[in-house]
């Protein structure tokens, strides 16, 4: 998969230094190595390219690159009056805006991308977090905020680790055990522990969750106060559908739910029975008709192990969310 996604790349840099012709700020003194454009002037076209390649929020995407290029945090470029590229890194922004174009992720394109209040560092293949789960952290955090205990949490499937740091960050009683069966988001995600110094409290396993198999044999026996868990939740009809930044780049597994979505779901709701703390809460985000599902399912399947507690919106009103917890 990466060699397929850096192909990929290698081929719009080829394609893009082909189309790209020296605008006419560099073409004047094109033998000054330290020749500049102004950013404003290196702008024009790309809003209409994009738009062609129906990239959305199109202001917001070409601010991104331009920090990228220009090795700037997002927010410290309030305007581009007296901002400029030299050659190099003229040739890069045009390079990533045809990456763009071809719908490449914006969060694999400047390679890092916030998180609630961290920023995290990403990579190809590694399942980028949305803004819905940002929202499902922050309620985590808002009932946990007040517990002054020490809280043992296990995350199942953290990915980039953007969860379990986001909650470490904001809740120093907190220690996490993740597991992530991409041997890829395990690297990543202990590399953004480390990035944000929270090593110390974080603690990552390469394994895949299966029925009988929940927790690697480090694991065994092992009881937390709090499981979360955003497992795949895309019914497997339902991929035709998706957004191609998503179909194209992301991978898959980390989406397919199977045919109700909830495939990986039953397995950490077994998980949660064996490892779960009586009392102990169990939060996951999932598809929007899933949280009466996931109500139904613990009536008949699960009584007296976990008990549904409650299901919760997402900011565009959408039940995304369920709250559970161990019998």
């Amino acid at each position: 998969m990466y060699k397929l996604l850096f192909q990929q790349l290698r081929q719009i840099s080829r394609t893009a230094t082909k189309q790209v012709r020296p605008t006419a700020a560099l073409a004047t003194t094109q033998n000054n190595s330290e020749e500049k454009i102004d950013v404003t002037k290196a702008l024009e076209g790309w809003d209409e390219k994009l738009r062609l390649s129906e990239v959305g929020d199109i202001e917001f995407n070409l601010k991104c690159i331009v920090a990228k290029v220009l090795n700037r945090k997002f927010n410290t470029l309030n305007t581009y009056h007296n901002v400029q590229f030299n050659r190099e890194q003229l040739k890069e922004f045009e390079r990533l805006c045809e990456a763009r174009c071809a719908r490449m992720p914006l969060q694999h394109i400047v390679g890092e991308w916030d998180f609630m209040d961290i920023t995290l560092k990403t990579a190809p293949t590694v399942f980028i977090p949305r803004p819905e789960t940002e929202e499902f952290v922050s309620k985590v955090i808002s009932v946990y905020r007040n517990v002054m205990e020490p809280v043992d949490m296990l995350e199942v499937g953290c990915g980039s680790g953007a969860m379990s740091l986001a909650i470490l960050h904001a809740l120093p009683n907190v220690k996490s055990t993740a597991v992530e069966r991409s041997k890829a988001a395990t690297a990543l995600a202990w590399e953004n522990a480390k990035r944000l110094n929270l090593q110390d409290r974080f603690k990552v396993y390469n394994h895949t969750t299966a029925e009988n198999d929940y927790l690697p044999k480090e694991l065994e026996g092992r009881k937390f106060d709090l499981i979360i868990s955003n497992p795949p939740y895309v019914k497997t009809e339902e991929f035709a559908l998706l957004q191609p930044e998503v179909k194209l780049y992301e991978n898959l597994n980390a989406l397919d739910g199977g045919p109700d979505g909830l495939r990986i779901a039953r397995l950490v709701f077994d998980c949660g029975c064996l490892h779960l703390k009586p009392g102990g809460k169990m939060w996951m985000e999932l598809g929007s008709d899933h949280p009466q599902l996931v109500q139904t399912i613990m009536d008949t399947q699960y009584e007296g192990r976990l008990r549904f507690v409650k299901g919760y919106k997402d900011q565009y009103k959408r039940n995304r969310f369920v709250e559970l917890e161990k019998v």
